[in-house]
C-alpha cells in the first residue's frame, strides 16, 4: 500500500492531543525549553497568549480531530475495493485495506478471512476470485463499521460533556 494516501490526509488529528502523544501546540510552545533557548519578556508574553488560546480551544480541536477521524474512516470504507490486499500468517489468510485510527502508526485494518486449509495459499488467485473478494470486503467493512460506530459514540460523548 502506498505510504501516503490522499484519503487519509488530516489536519486537526495531527495537532490534537491523544493519550499517546502531546498536542502539537504543546510541543510547539516547549521548543525554547527543549533547545535551551533564551526567552525574552516579549517572547514569553506571546507564548502565554498562544498557550491560553490553544487551551481555551482544546475541546474544539479535539472534536474537530474526532470528526476528521470519522470522515477519513468513511472515505477508507469507500476505497476497499481498490486497496484490498491479502497476506498470510501461519495458515491464516488476512485481508487488509487502508484505514486511519488516531494513535496507530499503521494506517490499515486487518481481518482474518479464513485459513489455507479452506482456501489454499495462492493469494494471487484468491484476490482475483470475486466470491473471495466479496467475503474480504464484507469482513473488512464490518470491522470498519464497528470502529466508526465506536468513534461516533465517543464524539457524541465529547460534545455532550462540553455542553454540560
Amino acid at each position: 500500500m502506498p505510504r501516503l494516501q490522499k484519503v487519509t490526509e488530516k489536519v486537526f488529528a495531527e495537532i490534537a492531543e491523544t493519550p499517546q502523544k502531546k498536542g502539537a501546540y504543546t510541543s510547539f510552545i516547549e521548543v525554547d525549553k527543549v533547545l535551551g533557548l533564551p526567552v525574552s519578556h516579549e517572547l514569553q508574553e506571546l507564548k502565554d497568549l498562544y498557550d491560553n488560546l490553544t487551551h481555551a480551544n482544546k475541546e474544539m480541536i479535539e472534536q474537530l480531530a474526532s470528526i476528521e477521524e470519522i470522515v477519513i474512516q468513511i472515505r477508507c470504507k469507500n476505497v476497499i475495493s481498490k486497496e484490498l490486499r491479502l497476506s498470510l500468517s501461519r495458515n491464516y489468510i488476512y485481508a487488509r485495506s487502508i484505514f486511519y485510527r488516531r494513535g496507530n502508526k499503521i494506517n490499515d485494518i486487518r481481518v482474518v478471512v479464513g485459513t489455507t486449509e479452506e482456501y489454499g495459499d495462492d493469494l494471487g488467485e484468491l484476490i482475483k476470485t470475486p466470491a473471495f473478494r466479496d467475503l474480504c470486503t464484507m469482513d473488512i467493512t464490518m470491522a470498519m463499521e464497528k470502529e466508526i460506530e465506536t468513534n461516533i459514540n465517543q464524539l457524541k460523548t465529547l460534545i455532550e460533556d462540553e455542553r454540560n
